[in-house]
């Protein structure tokens, strides 16, 4: 069945519309993994700084721990 030109246009449009519309989505959803990407990095820096602190932490432990009772 032949469909005329101004159908034809039509359903290119939608199309059009279509892919406009996804790629808004596309697009919003790369911002909100960029944001959790750089929430991600923040939690990492932070946790890297607890992990620093909690080893020397330990390791000061481990040196009173050795030394024992006679300081």
């Amino acid at each position: 069945m032949d469909t005329p030109d101004l159908d034809r246009l039509t359903l290119l449009e939608r199309a059009q519309l279509l892919h406009d519309a996804t790629l808004r989505r596309h697009d919003m959803t790369m911002a909100a993994l960029r944001e959790i990407q750089a929430w991600q990095q923040s939690l990492i820096e932070t946790l890297t700084g607890i992990t620093a602190t909690l080893t020397q932490t330990l390791a000061a432990i481990k040196d009173m721990l050795d030394r024992g009772n006679g300081h």
